[in-house]
């Protein structure tokens, strides 16, 4: 099995220095010696960060980075990614390839790999089992604390919870491992993807949470808004602040985290307040989608 093995940093690919983290200088000698025999890896490291520092140019370099690969001869892609932005990498990820005929894979670690409750070691582990299923498409291997290693979908990851380092998915996970047996939840993933696309440096798009009490001011500064409903997919549609921004505001409002089904009363002001709602998917995912659609 011949890999294309991408460092971009992160937790990974990281040691302990006195009382912080920092990245480590023989990460890549580390990470080759988890390689099982057989197994081919020809290294390549787009960028070197800890994760908190990705914006628009490093997603694009990884766009085009992974792009490029998909051209030659590999069964499969693995990226060493750190956990505070992975999802961010994987939504951007699956948008330009969710349909790759290979397995595009991103792995973390929630501690270094030199600290003993690092989950480290079996992600990469079971995302080179996956990559031997071969099936095409953009995923993350991570194992949950007191969980089984797992497979998600790159396109339905949901934001970390403050204080924890789980990963949580809009469908759940792709699957499981076993032992070394994949149980597959899904089936074949299905998705629409548009090939290469560039990135501005900074979003265009204000991406607002629910909250009691929000109180709005101008996006003057972005091309897009994007409202993240509150669980049962509703919105603050009777607060004079919220009312009045969206009539104020002169630029398109997205809504995401509306589910198909039973709406509640305060969603019927949806159209005359101007707010388009979009598909059902990860808010991580449509706020890329969007960041794509308004960098052109």
């Amino acid at each position: 099995m011949k890999l294309a093995l991408l460092l971009t940093g992160g937790t990974i690919l990281s040691k302990k220095q006195s009382d912080f983290y920092t990245l480590s200088d023989s990460a890549e000698k580390e990470i080759l010696s988890l390689i099982p025999s057989g197994i081919e890896a020809e290294v390549f490291s787009p960028y070197f960060i800890l994760s908190e520092q990705l914006d628009g140019d490093y997603l694009t370099r990884l766009i085009d980075f992974v792009g490029d690969k998909l051209k030659q001869n590999y069964d499969g892609i693995v990226i060493l990614h750190g956990t505070d932005t992975l999802q961010f990498s994987a939504a951007a990820l699956s948008l330009a390839y969710g349909n790759a005929d290979i397995p595009i894979v991103l792995v973390s670690s929630n501690y270094v790999l030199s600290d003993k409750r690092s989950n480290g070691r079996d992600n990469l582990r079971y995302a080179l089992r996956f990559i031997e299923k071969k099936i095409g498409g953009v995923f993350v291997s991570y194992r949950n604390t007191d969980e089984k290693p797992s497979i998600f979908l790159g396109s339905s990851l949901l934001p970390h919870l403050p204080y924890s380092d789980r990963l949580y998915s809009t469908c759940g996970k792709y699957g499981y491992f076993d032992k070394d047996n994949f149980v597959n939840l899904v089936g074949e993933p299905s998705l629409d993807s548009i090939g290469k696309f560039t990135l501005t440096k900074d979003s265009p798009v204000l991406w607002i949470k629910a909250s009691p009490g929000m109180k709005l001011t101008s996006s003057r500064e972005y091309k897009a808004v994007l409202l993240e409903a509150y669980h049962s997919g509703t919105l603050p549609t009777e607060n004079d602040s919220f009312i009045n921004f969206c009539k104020d505001c002169n630029k398109p409002i997205y809504v995401t985290g509306v589910s198909k089904g039973t709406q509640y009363s305060s969603t019927k002001s949806f159209d005359n307040l101007g707010l388009k709602t979009l598909p059902e998917a990860s808010p991580v995912f449509a706020y890329i989608s969007l960041w794509q659609r308004y960098s052109e």
